[in-house]
C-alpha cells in the first residue's frame, strides 16, 4: 500500500509543552485545589483524544468538555473513571446518555434537572451534578437573583445531588476591575444558598486561566485552565507568556512552494496593497486563510525561515501568502517555514499573532488546529 504524501501545511502539537505548562499552573495552587483541564472544542484545536490522554497521564483531577458528545469520546477512548464535566450541560434528550457514560452534568435548566432525576430513579442511583449560576456575565447559568426561586423545585428532585457550584468571571483578565469582586460576592452568597438548601458542595469551580493567575481566592476545589495549558497568556499579553515560561503547544508550519524575483513597482497579491520598491526576492508559501492564517495578517504577519523573520507582503489569499526575503537569504523550494511557533532562536507567539490579526489566541488555535493535519510529538 502506497504512503500518503506528506501534508503541504500542518500543525505540530508538542505534548511535552503541554506538560510544562501544566507544571507552571499547578505551581501556583494551594494543596486542596485540583486542576480541571479544559479540553472543550477539540482541546482548543489541539485534538481532544491525544491531549486528554496526555493530561490523564499527568494526573489532572478532572476534564472539562463542552458537550455530551465530547464526553463520550473521552469515556470511550481516554478514561473510564476520571471525572468528566459537561460544561455546556446536557439537553433533556441526552439525560440517559449522560448517566450511561457517567458524565458530570452542569445544570441551569429545571427540565434538564428533572430528566436527569427521572433517569436516575429508573436506575435506582443518585446523579451528581454541578449547578451553574450566572453571577454577572449574562451568559450561561441561573441568574443569581433567580437562584432562590430555582432551588425550591430542585430540592424536590430526590435523585439529584448537587456536588459543585460553577460560575464564570466576565473580567478575570482585568485583575483590578471591581466587577470581579462583585461577582465573587454574588458567588459566595449563591454558595451559601445552595448549602442552606441541603447540599454539600465539594467540587466548586469558578477560576479560568486568568482568574487562576490573578485571583488566588477563587481557586476553590478546582480551577479550569484552558488557554494557559496551550501556551497562551491568561490576559493576552505576549510578555506575560514569556515571563511565565509558558511554551506554545501548537505550531503552524508549511514548506516553500516557489522562490522568485519580482521587478520594481509591481503590485503584490490581490488589490496590489503592497508594491515592490525595487527588485525584490520573495517566497510563495502554500498556506492562507483556509488554514486559519487570518486575512487580517495581510502586510502585517511574519514568517520564520532558516531561523530568521521575514514579512508577509500583500494580501493573504485562501491558500497562498507571499514573503519578502533578502538577497543574502539562502533557502530553497521545500524548506520549512513557520507561521506560528519556534524555529531556531526565534519564535512567533500565538498572542502576538492574535494581536496583529485583531483577535485572541483562542480563535487562532481553534481554527489552525481544525483546518490542518496534525502531527504529534512528545
Amino acid at each position: 500500500m502506497k504512503k500518503s504524501p506528506a501534508p503541504v501545511s500542518w500543525v505540530e502539537i508538542d505534548l511535552s509543552a503541554l506538560g510544562e505548562n501544566l507544571r507552571v499552573i499547578t505551581a501556583r495552587l494551594s494543596a486542596p485545589t485540583q486542576v480541571m483541564a479544559v479540553v472543550k472544542a477539540d482541546a482548543y484545536g489541539h485534538g481532544l483524544v491525544p491531549v486528554a490522554r496526555e493530561l490523564v497521564r499527568l494526573k489532572v483531577g478532572a476534564l472539562g468538555v463542552n458537550s455530551v458528545e465530547e464526553g463520550i469520546q473521552v469515556r470511550r477512548r481516554v478514561s473510564s473513571s476520571l471525572p468528566v464535566v459537561v460544561l455546556l450541560g446536557p439537553r433533556v434528550e441526552e439525560a440517559a446518555t449522560c448517566l450511561d457514560f457517567q458524565l458530570t452534568p452542569v445544570i441551569y435548566s429545571l427540565p434538564v434537572a428533572q430528566a436527569l432525576s427521572r433517569e436516575a430513579g429508573k436506575r435506582k442511583i443518585m446523579v451528581r451534578a454541578h449547578l451553574k449560576v450566572d453571577t454577572g456575565m449574562g451568559r450561561l447559568g441561573v441568574v443569581w437573583s433567580d437562584l432562590p426561586e430555582f432551588l425550591q423545585p430542585l430540592r424536590r428532585l430526590k435523585r439529584l445531588q448537587i456536588t459543585g457550584l460553577s460560575s464564570h468571571l466576565a473580567r478575570a483578565d482585568e485583575p483590578g476591575e471591581a466587577y470581579n469582586r462583585l461577582q465573587w460576592q454574588c458567588y459566595e452568597q449563591a454558595r451559601r444558598m445552595v448549602e442552606e438548601a441541603g447540599w454539600r458542595l465539594t467540587e466548586n469551580h469558578l477560576a479560568n486561566s486568568a482568574a487562576a493567575f490573578f485571583r488566588s481566592r477563587t481557586h476553590l476545589h478546582f480551577i479550569r485552565p484552558g488557554i494557559m495549558l496551550y501556551g497562551g497568556s491568561p490576559d493576552g499579553d505576549p510578555q506575560r507568556t514569556r515571563d511565565l515560561n509558558l511554551r506554545p503547544v501548537l505550531a503552524l508550519k508549511t514548506r516553500i512552494l516557489q522562490i522568485k524575483t519580482l521587478p520594481p513597482r509591481l503590485g503584490v497579491s490581490y488589490g496590489g496593497t503592497y508594491k515592490t520598491s525595487r527588485t525584490e526576492r520573495v517566497a510563495v508559501l502554500p498556506v492562507g486563510y483556509a488554514n486559519g492564517y487570518s486575512r487580517h495578517l495581510s502586510n502585517q504577519g511574519q514568517v520564520l525561515i532558516g531561523g530568521r523573520r521575514f514579512p508577509v507582503i500583500g494580501r493573504v489569499c485562501m491558500s497562498l501568502i507571499i514573503v519578502r526575503l533578502d538577497d543574502r537569504m539562502e533557502c530553497a523550494v521545500g524548506d520549512e517555514a513557520v507561521l506560528l511557533g519556534r524555529q531556531g532562536d526565534e519564535a512567533i507567539q500565538g498572542d502576538t499573532l492574535a494581536r496583529q490579526a485583531g483577535t485572541i489566541a483562542y480563535e487562532l488555535f481553534c481554527l489552525m488546529g481544525k483546518l490542518n493535519p496534525r502531527i504529534y510529538k512528545k
